[in-house]
């Protein structure tokens, strides 16, 4: 054999020992490279992969090691390394069949550096049914920042996505209403089979009229002689019906045309069976009322089937709305108040000390006992849970100063006894110098610092006033916390005492009385009806009956009928009188403020 046959074959034999070792390397590297993988140890695996992928070789695991080299590089928090590598990749290998998994990682790093228009256009490219719960979750995440209506527009007209349709969707809803595309939502909810309450059951759409036509249900009890007219004249459903009128005359000023129609509900089951039975009432477009219970039901009931809306301008009373989409509450319910107080207590109150709830009747009982569970799920100890009947008030401040004897401390007993047994030893006649009282002391049934705040679950004025009474009486300090709703500039409560006492008020349709609103409400009034108007506890008031007309009034001209279908898009609603109402998916207005007094006025407080 010649010498240079020898040297080939000998330089072949070098390569193929090379090639061999060079194999065994890059398996050994990749083993120990995977096996870190798999730890979950990405740093220590980076250097074995690192090495392996910058080899020019079709070996597989040249290939793979590549791929877990990105991946390691993402888990270590280098996004950058991690999408190069991605990416290198898919220009060195593009017939490898992984481009799924490629465009799955690149859109995961897309999402997190908040390129959404890049993260669909990988996550669209991954088909794989096993990384779809995936995808759809990140496309999620992509978008819950965008806000602009513009943005989402842009984005769906280039991927027409249902995702990228049901975020826009969710966004247009959450603007004010008059600032929405109804075609676009309906064309959102037809083409992309997404679920928008954009009517009610039954109700394709809202009506607008132009004069709108409000019944005034209230016990009014007309007669015709004068001395029941001389006492309507003060009656709380009077005052009530001259605030409406004088709501009708605000609204004709802003070009709104109102037809107020007064059934008096008196003789309930006669008149409105009656009425109801000759479709008198069925061109009503919203009912104002009624109060009593017996006319509540019968008219809840006309409500629902003829569906038309309607307000209970008094009732807290939850169970009207129950099954009825068209009754709403003008003040927030029981239940909502409960909730409201809840949050605050637990947020602010000692949980340490104990608790009283009172509560004035069967009406109140909801929002008492809820509060009460409520407030013990978070450690609170509710000691006192006690019914007071309005007209019994006093017996809450009674049970707060109530004193009670109990024996003084052992030691200083015995030092008396000692003292006394000391002067009789030595032959002192008066000797005897306690008498039984000095060896007792008085001292509150409710000991000092065992109360650490009391809760009035009632709008009974005198049932919040009997509580700051006695607590203003104890040498501790007793947090109050109840309803704003009997606040009223013709209060007995003294806003001096409120703001001592540092007493705390759940906002209910409470009425700022040194607005400009209340201000020109109450000249009006006294230049109509030379009077000045009344805020009655409990009970309607011109106040109420003015908020209410000229509130639902503009409500009715901005949405039509179904007004609701505008209030469940929309987070709050101004006010007349009072300042704002929150009807978003619910029928109990859930606008309730914490409120405090300073400086002799109520003020809201600004930890909401």
């Amino acid at each position: 054999m010649g010498i240079m046959i020898k040297r080939i074959l000998f330089t072949f034999l070098l390569i193929l020992i090379s090639g061999l070792l060079q194999a065994q390397n890059i398996k050994q590297l990749f083993d120990e490279g995977k096996s870190y993988f798999d730890k979950e140890q990405y740093a220590l695996a980076i250097g074995k992969f690192q090495a392996l992928s910058g080899m020019d070789s079709d070996n597989d695991m040249v290939r793979y090691a590549s791929f877990y080299y990105a991946i390691s590089a993402y888990k270590t928090g280098d996004r950058t390394t991690a999408k190069n590598l991605f990416r290198q990749i898919q220009s060195k290998y593009p017939s490898w069949g992984v481009d799924e998994d490629l465009n799955y990682w690149l859109g995961v790093i897309a999402v997190e550096e908040g390129k959404v228009a890049d993260a669909f256009r990988h996550l669209n490219q991954v088909s794989a049914e096993e990384l779809a719960p995936s995808v759809t979750a990140l496309k999620e995440k992509a978008l819950v920042h965008i806000s602009g209506v513009d943005s989402l527009k842009s984005l769906l007209t280039e991927f027409n996505d249902d995702k990228i349709a049901s975020r826009l969707a969710d966004v247009m809803l959450d603007l004010p209403v008059v600032e929405q595309d109804m075609d676009l939502l309906e064309a959102l909810q037809q083409n992309y089979n997404l679920e928008l309450s954009l009517s009610l059951e039954g109700i394709a759409f809202s009506p607008k009229k132009e004069v709108y036509n409000i019944g005034l249900f209230l016990p009014f009890a007309y007669r015709n002689d004068s001395l029941r007219r001389v006492q309507l004249e003060t009656n709380w459903t009077t005052r009530m019906y001259h605030g409406a009128l004088l709501g009708v005359k605000k609204l004709e000023e802003e070009g709104i045309k109102v037809n107020l129609v007064t059934i008096d509900t008196r003789d309930a089951n006669r008149t409105l069976e009656s009425m109801i039975n000759s479709g008198q009432l069925d061109s009503l477009d919203l009912i104002l009322g009624p109060v009593t219970q017996s006319a509540v039901e019968t008219m809840t009931r006309f409500s629902r089937e003829k569906k038309i809306n309607m307000v209970n301008p008094l009732s807290s009373n939850g169970e009207i709305l129950i099954d009825n989409p068209y009754a709403f509450l003008y003040y927030p319910s029981n239940k909502s108040i409960a909730i409201r107080s809840a949050e605050y207590a637990k947020k602010h109150f000692n949980k340490k000390k104990g608790v009283a709830v009172f509560y004035s009747g069967q009406a109140d009982y909801e929002r008492a006992k809820l509060y009460k569970e409520l407030i013990e799920k978070d450690s609170f100890n509710v000691t006192i849970f006690m019914r007071v009947p309005a007209d019994q008030s006093v017996k809450i401040q009674q049970l707060l100063i109530a004193e009670t004897e109990v024996d003084k401390d052992s030691a200083k007993v015995a030092r008396m006894f000692a003292e006394m047994d000391s002067l009789r030893a030595a032959g002192d006649p008066n000797w005897e110098k306690y008498t039984e009282r000095d060896f007792v002391r008085d001292t509150l049934r409710i000991l000092p610092d065992s109360l650490g705040h009391v809760y009035i679950a009632s709008d009974f004025s005198s049932l919040s006033t009997s509580a700051l009474s006695g607590i203003a009486a104890r040498p501790d300090a007793i947090q109050f916390l109840s309803s704003s709703r009997f606040l009223a500039a013709e209060q007995s409560l003294s806003f001096g005492q409120l703001e001592r006492l540092n007493t705390v008020f759940v906002g209910s349709n409470f009425i700022d009385y040194s607005s400009a609103n209340v201000a020109e409400f109450r000249r009006n009034y006294i230049n109509t009806f030379r009077a000045s108007p009344v805020k009655e506890e409990r009970l309607g008031d011109a106040y109420l009956g003015y908020d209410l007309v000229v509130t639902y009034g503009k409500l009715l001209s901005e949405y039509g009928k179904y007004f609701q279908v505008g209030l469940r898009r929309r987070e709050e609603v101004p006010g007349t009188l009072t300042e704002k109402l929150n009807y978003r998916l619910t029928n109990d207005n859930r606008y309730m403020p914490y409120l405090r007094v300073k400086d002799a006025r109520v003020v809201k407080l600004q930890d909401q």
